[in-house]
């Protein structure tokens, strides 16, 4: 659910938002009456910020909680839309908003809960409860305030741990990646263990090979001696051996030639799925996704799109701060391919500024269209995509961050396999 959340942020957001007014505040109509409809939009405005704007989710639960006390409705089903609000403010906003969400969210629930008990007695009649003491009122709100403060606490840890296992311990999806490259590696280790005892066994036949070419040679000295014509014969056998010996030793040449070959399989577009699980490790909120039908491509083509994706993420590694949304977009057409990366490390970088820091001036934005980056790793880029028909873009985006877009028009007929 949290990449979910995180790449369709404001899609994710609306269908949340509009699920708990549906059923929370359709629940709550039914049971209180109209009274209890604009409570219910409120708390909904709650969740529809909570993944991009959490200071207005904390202003919408302080609202819709004041306007409930002045209206006098009864707590009810939307307390769930504000469980709800805390565990994506939880998983996705900063500690300071975290911590002042579940602040509010508890203040809120215990206010509702003292204003039912003690200010308003037909609301708790409508519970069917009736406490006419003030020990038995009292004891009602401690219920009430421990069930709010359990509530609210579990929702919120329950984001973190969320947020936590989706960066640090991967999805599924990455877990069942790490296990089919863990796997791929254990074959391949294996093969390679063969071939080295393979390669043991002919270095002791090429030895014992040398060893009778270095016997036949030497008896061959003391032989020639006492009869000079038994040297043809001897020649010829010391040259049978070193044959066999040098047949041995293209074997193990190609042995080992092999292994090398196997170990040095180029990396393919298949492979940034393990990068980018490396990526969310270190702390980067980044995503891979292929749009359109792919085909087939050469070793070197995509050799080539694999560093220029690489060469991108280790550029980000460089200059943006843990944290930073990152998105590696394939779009695929019938006869070529675009590769865009993009972050918003700036936008990170600059959380917590006022909104004069955050200003940014017309030369800016005119800089940023046609402005031409350069650099040694932009135009390594554009050497290797310029093999293959291809071109690099990188821009600037004012206040967000960082794109770079590699553009291949005709990388069918350019990189067929």
């Amino acid at each position: 659910m949290i990449s979910w959340i995180q790449s369709h942020k404001w899609q994710a957001s609306s269908l949340l938002a509009g699920f708990s007014l549906l059923l929370f505040g359709g629940t709550d109509l039914f049971v209180s009456g109209f009274n209890s409809l604009a409570i219910s939009v409120l708390f909904a405005c709650g969740v529809l910020f909570s993944v991009r704007f959490a200071w207005l989710t904390v202003a919408s639960i302080v609202i819709a909680t004041l306007a409930a006390v002045a209206l006098d409705v009864r707590p009810g089903a939307n307390g769930l839309t504000v469980v709800l609000s805390l565990v994506l403010v939880s998983a996705f906003g900063r500690v300071g908003q975290r911590l002042t969400a579940v602040v509010a969210a508890i203040t809120s629930g215990t206010l509702l809960v003292a204003n039912t008990v003690f200010l308003s007695d037909h609301l708790l009649a409508t519970f069917g409860v009736t406490a006419f003491s003030f020990s038995s009122k009292f004891t009602l709100f401690l219920l009430g305030f421990a069930l709010v403060l359990s509530v609210n606490l579990l929702a919120w840890l329950l984001g973190r741990l969320l947020m936590t296992r989706s960066r640090h311990v991967g999805t599924v999806f990455d877990r069942a990646v790490a296990e089919r490259t863990q796997a791929k590696l254990a074959l391949e280790v294996a093969e390679q263990n063969e071939r080295f005892e393979i390669a043991r066994d002919i270095s002791e036949l090429v030895i014992q090979r040398v060893s009778a070419a270095i016997s036949i040679a030497e008896g061959g000295v003391y032989a020639t001696k006492s009869d000079p014509n038994s040297a043809p014969r001897i020649l010829e056998q010391t040259a049978e051996s070193a044959r066999s010996a040098h047949a041995e030793l293209r074997r193990l040449f190609d042995m080992l030639n092999k292994l090398h070959e196997v170990g040095a399989a180029p990396p393919k577009i298949d492979d940034l799925e393990t990068l980018v699980i490396a990526f969310r490790e270190l702390g980067y909120n980044i995503y891979l996704k292929h749009d359109g039908k792919r085909f087939d491509i050469s070793e070197g083509a995509e050799l080539a799109v694999y560093r220029i994706a690489f060469d991108a993420l280790e550029n980000i590694k460089s200059h943006a701060p843990l944290g930073t949304d990152v998105s590696i977009d394939f779009s695929w057409t019938q006869t070529g391919m675009q590769l865009l990366v993009k972050d918003n490390g700036t936008e990170v970088s600059n959380r917590g500024l006022s909104l004069e820091q955050l200003a940014y001036t017309a030369e800016e934005d005119r800089r940023a269209l046609t402005e031409t980056i350069k650099g040694a790793g932009i135009t390594a880029m554009g050497e290797r995509a310029a093999l293959y028909g291809g071109s690099i873009e990188a821009t600037r985006v004012p206040g967000v961050g960082f794109t770079v877009s590699a553009i291949f028009p005709n990388l069918r007929d350019t990189a067929s396999e």
